[in-house]
């Protein structure tokens, strides 16, 4: 079967597609006109990458996890052509843990990460546990380096005085008149409460990337006026923060692939529940464990803050900073909210 770019989601395969193939045609597995391969030139990376998945029958569909928490192709009916080739799934089948000769392979095939994986990531709700009901200030931190932890917050996105970031501040009693700027930093920490980042009485500064995502973060509501305050990096800093928003590429990553995978998805649970808006009934007990995540990234990376996706405005982009030394106010803005959708999904 002959295979081209358009078919797959994640750019490494892309480019080496784009790099070696010297042929334009009709590709049989998406039916676009392009630059096409034969499947067998990329099936070495695809042997590789599936021993991180074992056969489940109790687990999730190949195609469905695949495209779920990797993006590969360019949608589930290419994925489930590629995937049905008798070359892709032989080769498959005898990379695949857990898979008997006499089990007849197809794109939704059940399976599950491999235990080391599964062990690895799972260890954050064990550990979440912990730190709410079981031992809050003296948790072990050898059974984090056991799983690898201290290597897995190792991805770095910098920040400089080109970069504009973004707080909101709700104008008490419809004041039409902004903060001043020496406001619109973090409280001070007398008056500092806690956050999903930062624990009580150490204030952290909580921003966004764009002015619309802090908008939603503040909470606003209809007819409110808020002030905007525009922090940028003092000149000449980076300011190092750990990325739980980057997507990389598995196939960079072929020989170290079981734990770029526990990296990864360990990250993606950790920035949901850094997302998660905590509902009026809920605890701030919930805050615990990532305020510890935040406190272990802070003092083992060295960074000076994280950046996550916001739960409140797809594809906003959120950053919190450690400390103020390094960033600056430098604009305040009134803003009136003029419109606000809500949305809701009936519960049976």
């Amino acid at each position: 079967m002959k295979v081209c770019e358009k078919c797959f989601d994640d750019i490494e395969i892309k480019q080496f597609i784009h790099s070696v193939s010297s042929q334009i045609g009709k590709c049989e597995c998406c039916s676009e006109t392009g630059a096409i391969i034969e499947v067998v030139e990329i099936l070495d990376f695809f042997s590789e990458f599936v021993k991180i998945f074992k056969f489940n029958k109790h687990g999730t569909p190949l195609i469905e996890i695949i495209q779920e928490d990797w993006r590969i192709f360019s949608s589930t009916v290419t994925g489930v052509q590629f995937l049905s080739d008798r070359d892709v799934s032989e080769s498959i089948k005898s990379s695949l843990e857990n898979a008997s000769a006499e089990l007849e392979f197809n794109a939704k095939l059940p399976v599950s990460y491999i235990d080391e994986i599964n062990e690895s990531v799972s260890f954050w709700d064990s550990l979440k546990n912990d730190l709410k009901y079981k031992r809050r200030f003296l948790t072990d931190i050898r059974d984090m380096e056991e799983y690898g932890w201290d290597a897995m917050f190792n991805v770095f996105v910098s920040i400089d005085n080109r970069n504009s970031l973004y707080r909101a501040r709700i104008n008490n009693d419809g004041a039409t008149i902004p903060y001043p700027i020496n406001n619109m930093g973090a409280p001070k920490k007398e008056l500092s409460t806690p956050g999903r980042a930062n624990p009580q009485g150490i204030p952290y500064l909580y921003l966004s990337r764009n002015l619309e995502t802090t908008l939603y973060e503040a909470r606003a509501s209809f007819l409110d006026y808020i002030s905007i305050g525009v922090f940028k990096i003092i000149p000449e800093y980076q300011a190092k923060l750990v990325d739980f928003t980057i997507r990389q590429s598995p196939f960079n990553f072929i020989d170290t692939l079981v734990d770029f995978t526990k990296a990864k998805l360990l990250r993606e649970k950790i920035s949901l529940d850094l997302s998660k808006p905590l509902r009026r009934f809920d605890s701030e007990l919930e805050y615990i464990p990532t305020q510890f995540i935040c406190e272990y990234i802070r003092f083992f990376t060295g960074a000076d803050g994280i950046q996550f996706y916001s739960s409140l405005e797809k594809q906003g982009i959120n950053v919190v900073l450690f400390n103020q030394e390094s960033i600056e106010c430098v604009d305040v803005e009134v803003h009136q909210i003029t419109e606000v959708k809500i949305e809701s999904i009936k519960i049976d």
